[in-house]
């Protein structure tokens, strides 16, 4: 279950709260139920394709779990180096302690000790006897204090000694893991290689490159209509604004160069909808603008595919990517992460589709952008 968090409204009350809610799983069940027929059109596909989808989706949990491992390794590399910077200051700070009180003591030692004396015997002046009394109480004083002092730095000494030994083992641990995620990424992609060349045999041999771009296009085509309709049916509170008033100030959703221009021939009598952004694989892929998130799965041809609705008939459509990192009804913001390029989808390169739609019908996005 995904929990709706909203970036705007803030002060909303429990039943604006209790209608969007209702809203995400009225949306979410009209996406299952799309998804649910896309399944059922799944069946009819040839098994070369409904294995690629299956080692694709691996791929993608594997690069999740590879990206996860990696933000954490970073994190334990700074917890460690914080650590050992606190070990280095405390140890620093002991060998003051140290020192300061081995002076203390010697000093007390040699003079201290006969100086006490002498007074206790020589009670001629009690005044002076009175402040010599007081300044050697005070020097105990200041003695117990640098003891107490340079026990607890020992004590902070040693907790630190053992959290960073704590710090190795989990870096060690997830070292390993970052090793064996690499090995078993490394494998899938090998895997998906041979089901791809597979796939590439079989369209070239039946001759069918065409007739597969349509079918891709047309399933495309289908998903959009099918999701414009379960969105049609929500009357959404918190309507979106739209793109109209954003033309030529929008950002590239990742950098990279264009391979791909809209409306650029694919075949005899067949075009782009969209373009394609040639960028590195695991390059992050940034929302548009803000919206909300109406379908990420895999799609023929297009891979594990991202679309964002950003109301008034306006969506985004990401394509080819390697993992996606937002569901059905998540919000999100201009720039926000929302994937990883890839080639899924059955791509030779690594790249991102790109497409700009209004209305259901795809429009060149070259003056939308700065």
């Amino acid at each position: 279950m995904i929990l709706f968090t909203p970036t705007h409204g803030w002060g909303e009350s429990s039943d604006e709260a209790k209608q969007a809610k209702q809203e995400l799983e009225s949306l979410k069940k009209e996406i299952g139920n799309l998804q649910k027929n896309l399944k059922s059109k799944r069946k009819q596909q040839s098994k070369a394709v409904t294995r690629l989808r299956a080692s694709e989706k691996q791929i993608a949990t594997a690069a999740k779990i590879l990206r996860s491992t990696n933000r954490q390794l970073i994190k334990k590399e700074s917890e460690l180096k914080k650590l050992r910077r606190q070990q280095k200051n405390l140890d620093k700070n002991k060998k003051e302690q140290k020192a300061a009180l081995s002076s203390q003591i010697k000093s007390a030692f040699i003079s201290g000790r006969q100086e006490y004396l002498k007074m206790l015997l020589n009670q001629e002046d009690p005044e002076a006897l009175g402040r010599m009394l007081v300044y050697y109480d005070y020097m105990n004083k200041a003695r117990t204090e640098k003891v107490v002092k340079l026990q607890q730095t020992l004590k902070d000494l040693e907790n630190i000694d053992k959290k960073i030994q704590d710090e190795i083992r989990e870096l060690n641990i997830l070292k390993k893991s970052k090793q064996e995620e690499t090995v078993r990424l490394k494998e899938l992609k090998n895997k998906r290689k041979k089901i791809v060349d597979a796939l590439t045999k079989e369209i070239e041999q039946k001759s069918e490159q065409l007739t597969e771009l349509q079918i891709n296009a047309k399933e495309l085509q289908d998903l959009i209509d099918s999701v414009r309709e379960a969105i049609d049916k929500i009357d959404f509170t918190q309507p979106l604004d739209g793109l109209k008033a954003l033309k030529g100030k929008l950002r590239w959703p990742t950098k990279g160069k264009r391979v791909r221009s809209y409306g650029s021939k694919l075949a005899e009598g067949l075009r782009s909808n969209g373009v394609v952004i040639g960028a590195s694989e695991g390059a992050v892929v940034n929302s548009v603008h803000h919206g909300r998130v109406v379908y990420a799965d895999w799609l023929r041809g297009f891979g594990l595919l991202v679309i964002i609705d950003h109301g008034k008939g306006y969506m985004s459509l990401y394509g080819y990517n390697q993992a996606l990192y937002k569901q059905v009804g998540d919000w999100v913001e201009a720039g926000e992460a929302i994937a990883t390029v890839g080639q899924s989808g059955g791509q030779q390169q690594a790249g991102l589709y790109f497409e700009l739609r209004h209305q259901g019908k795809p429009f060149s996005p070259r003056r939308w952008f700065r």
